[in-house]
């Protein structure tokens, strides 16, 4: 459950070890601060072998919003209107359903936008090119069809794959395993290059991502952006992720929907495609 919090834990370890020493403990204080300090490094180390840095000089190929709306925010026409703002090629909305009243707004500026309904929309794909394929699959059988592959080209002519998810908690005994390992069968199917968006409810470090990250060949981002909670800012947990593999990379990648009645940020992310 407590996985993700992992460096913040060990920040306040580190604290509460010189705190310590401070008060008299030297020896034990000492020993906690430096416990801490291993355990970071460890986990900055790992994670560093399973991320990649952006590549801000490259050219952008492609640029994608993702954002975990919540099924029942009432914020729909602000929301629709603030991502068709960022001009985006791709729009991966999450728990969607909440935007059924402003579909006809995407379809104005999307030629394709994927098959929903108000009781049924879990993952909503909006694109300005239509896809060469897509389509949908359950990773659990508690909440249907919340992973979408779109295979797309650019206007430069460029095909990669689009794959977006949205994962239940980890601590979800019996489906989460589950998921993780149909989610890591399905990108081993992608063999060009791909762009993985959508809301993992964990942080690249913990162990489910890891392993995720290990046996698909995906690759997070080296500081990927803090998007929950809300109110927590920069300092929050990157549960909602931007994925690349084969080729793809980030170039750059902002918040988005910071006041738009959800308990997540989503993000925009530019793409450089080989």
């Amino acid at each position: 459950i407590l996985d993700s919090l992992a460096p913040w834990l060990l920040a306040i370890g580190f604290v509460l070890g010189v705190l310590t020493a401070v008060l008299g403990l030297r020896r034990s204080g000492v020993l906690l601060s430096a416990v801490s300090v291993l355990c970071a490094a460890q986990i900055y180390h790992e994670h560093g072998g399973l991320s990649l840095p952006s590549v801000p000089d490259a050219d952008r190929d492609v640029r994608i919003l993702f954002f975990n709306v919540r099924n029942d925010n009432w914020a729909s026409d602000g929301i629709v209107s603030e991502a068709v703002g960022m001009d985006p090629d791709v729009l991966v909305f999450a728990e969607a359903s909440a935007l059924y009243p402003s579909f006809p707004r995407l379809r104005e500026t999307y030629g394709f936008v994927s098959p929903c309904s108000f009781e049924d929309c879990e993952i909503l794909v909006a694109s300005k090119r239509n896809p060469v394929r897509f389509w949908r699959l359950n990773l659990n059988p508690a909440w249907p069809e919340r992973y979408a592959v779109t295979e797309l080209e650019t206007d430069g002519g460029k095909r990669f794959f689009l794959a977006s998810s949205h994962l239940a908690k980890p601590w979800f005994s019996g489906l989460s395993e589950a998921e993780y390992a149909r989610l890591s069968s399905q990108y081993d199917w992608l063999s060009g290059p791909t762009v993985a968006v959508g809301d993992f409810n964990a942080a690249p470090w913990a162990l489910p991502m890891r392993q995720l990250l290990k046996k698909s060949g995906m690759r997070s981002q080296h500081w990927p952006l803090a998007t929950w909670p809300v109110a927590a800012g920069r300092f929050g947990i990157p549960i909602d992720q931007v994925l690349v593999h084969n080729g793809a990379r980030v170039v750059r990648i902002e918040p988005f929907g910071a006041g738009q009645n959800s308990n997540h940020r989503g993000f925009v992310v530019d793409i450089a495609l080989p």
